[in-house]
């Protein structure tokens, strides 16, 4: 069995790992987003598929990261992703 079938769009694995979702979706596999909070933290991704491109924006009390990062793929941005929501305090 692949790895794959049980793994979901970007949007939909990086909802999973928010406390609330206030937006997620996706534009015709151009384009996908999510963005929400973490504790009292907001967080936005956007994940650009055809050019693997994720951008992030983070921001709360104390916290204000943001970038743009080239991935090999969707696996490499979830993980990327994953990643920055276990470094909020």
């Amino acid at each position: 069995m692949n790895l794959l079938h049980f793994i979901g769009s970007f949007h939909v694995e990086i909802a999973k790992r928010l406390d609330a979702v206030e937006s997620a979706g996706e534009t015709n596999g151009y384009m996908e987003w999510v963005n929400g909070r973490v504790k009292n933290v907001e967080l936005y991704f956007l994940w650009f598929p055809k050019a693997r491109r994720l951008v992030y924006i983070i921001k709360g009390p104390g916290v204000r990261k943001e970038g743009e990062v080239e991935t090999k793929g969707l696996l490499d941005a979830i993980a990327y992703a994953e990643r920055l929501i276990q470094q909020i305090p």
